[in-house]
């Protein structure tokens, strides 16, 4: 009974694809990978980069707001103390002099910090298209450099390539599928069988 459906059923051996068709497939699917994964990957970079940017800007901003409330806190609570200030503050306004003193308008000298220290303080600005923070890693620096030398980077992060980028990739993909689709070994578990006669 056993050896009547062993003749019933007999391996058709699959051959073996040949070692161009594996290195094309291999190739085609990497290069698939390689169109594919900078065209999701650096517009979030971009993305995430401007959010990191507008973060810090948004940061010095509510900085020099707490500085100037503490200013303003200060100021009134001189206002309010200090006689000194008080004395002052009614010399200008209610024009008080005391008896025998001679009152001479002096335009204070104000300093006003230089252009570089100002500069120093300011967080620098991304110049890469990608807007890496300049805190991050060398490596990543050194490749968005890399890319925008050779216009790679902005290939990439073009919303109005990002479609045929994408299609590309699929189709280079497809491509692999249907032209170089590694065969079955012969002795693999998933190997066809045709009934014979």
């Amino acid at each position: 009974m056993q050896d009547a459906e062993s003749r019933q059923y007999a391996s058709v051996p699959v051959p073996r694809s040949p070692l161009g068709h594996r290195v094309m497939f291999l190739l085609l699917a990497l290069l698939s990978f390689a169109v594919y994964a900078p065209t999701v990957v650096l517009p979030i970079i971009r993305e995430h980069c401007e959010l990191l940017a507008e973060e810090a800007r948004l940061g010095m901003a509510v900085q020099t707001l707490r500085d100037e409330v503490a200013r303003r806190d200060e100021m009134l609570d001189a206002f309010k103390h200090d006689s000194e200030v008080i004395e002052r503050l009614a010399q200008i306004d209610l024009r008080y002099q005391r008896p025998n003193e001679e009152t001479v308008s002096v335009t204070p000298t104000r300093t006003f910090p230089s252009p570089e220290s100002m500069a120093a303080s300011l967080p620098q600005e991304p110049s890469g298209s990608l807007l890496l923070p300049n805190d991050w890693p060398a490596w990543a620096l050194a490749a968005e450099r890399w890319g925008d030398d050779r216009g790679v980077t902005r290939l990439f992060i073009d919303a109005r390539l990002r479609v045929v980028l994408l299609m590309m990739a699929g189709g280079l993909l497809v491509a692999a599928f249907v032209l170089f689709a590694p065969m079955a070994r012969p002795g693999d578990p998933g190997m066809v069988q045709r009934r014979t006669a």
